[in-house]
């Protein structure tokens, strides 16, 4: 069964907002450089945690604007111990840095005393997530060990892997969350065409975690799609599997991954067209619990779905 906790988001008549797409931000509005997409670096300054902290902010005031709860993930979705040689920093100052992320939510926790705020770790892939890749759990373990142990000493509320397209990468990851006894999210990634790269549907994909790990993902979600894709991969699906679904964080563009990837200049996309679409997805996810955005997306498109959960 799903592992039961005493999260707000699990119990709320309202559902809780969460960022929009950090990285993208730090990239494009922020002009910081982060190698292979890792914000581990810009943490390591006291000027970077400075303005991670003033982009965590935008979304707490959105929250306290629409009196919703807030989710707000650790900035180390490319921070595990894998990544060491590609984002410039030895594995002691990957581990050190990871309790670095959640100490500097703890840290905002005085600005969200009037709203439920939960603190949530955030996994990654440990290949590139757009393009095929095998793994075995045991490996995927080994690489997340660190993250989820640093999360555990620190005191998150729950962990999340996101962008997930490797099904023994959500279970290494489930099975380290058990270990620690953490509720955890787990994240699927979906291409233009609805599914999983590699062709699998979202619903398989849900199904074949949910069977591996004995059901103790606490939900699953989607992240890294423009909603019009997501609502793709919903149609025809089981009515028992939607009900998994707990998260939604989609993308600003309709492009491909492919395209994102090689932009150079960042797709805000539709906010009106983006916003209206999400709202569909508002109305037929009956286990929804969380919405957000992921690449491309800021404070504003965040301002804007969170304006329209009470008119759904």
């Amino acid at each position: 069964m799903a592992r039961q906790s005493n999260l707000p988001q699990l119990t709320s008549s309202k559902l809780f907002v969460t960022e929009g797409g950090i990285e993208t931000t730090l990239i494009f509005k922020k002009n910081i450089d982060l190698p292979s997409f890792s914000s581990l670096p810009v943490l390591d300054t006291e000027e970077g945690r400075n303005v991670i902290s003033s982009i965590y902010e935008q979304y707490i005031n959105i929250a306290h604007t629409y009196s919703t709860g807030l989710i707000l993930e650790t900035r180390t979705w490319r921070g595990s111990p894998r990544w060491s040689s590609e984002i410039g920093l030895s594995i002691e100052q990957i581990i050190d840095l990871n309790h670095t992320a959640v100490k500097v939510l703890h840290q905002l926790r005085p600005k969200t005393q009037s709203i439920p705020f939960v603190i949530s770790g955030s996994l990654g892939p440990l290949q590139d997530a757009y393009q095929d890749s095998m793994i075995s759990v045991s490996q995927a373990r080994e690489w997340y060990g660190p993250q989820v142990r640093a999360f555990a000493e620190e005191g998150v509320d729950m962990i999340c892997i996101m962008t997930v397209t490797n099904l023994d990468e959500a279970t290494a990851a489930v099975s380290l969350a058990r270990e620690h006894n953490l509720p955890i999210h787990v994240s699927f990634s979906l291409e233009t065409d609805g599914r999983l790269r590699g062709g699998k549907t979202l619903e398989d994909a849900i199904r074949e975690v949910d069977h591996l790990t004995e059901g103790y993902v606490t939900y699953f979600g989607v992240n890294c799609a423009h909603p019009r894709y997501i609502l793709i991969a919903l149609q025809g699906m089981s009515r028992d599997v939607m009900s998994r679904i707990g998260s939604i964080r989609a993308n600003s563009s309709l492009k491909s991954h492919e395209e994102l990837d090689n932009s150079p200049t960042l797709d805000r996309g539709d906010i009106p067209v983006w916003a209206e679409e999400f709202s569909e997805l508002l109305k037929i996810l009956p286990g929804l619990k969380v919405v957000g955005g992921c690449c491309g997306t800021d404070d504003e498109h965040i301002d804007a779905i969170a304006g329209r959960i009470d008119s759904v």
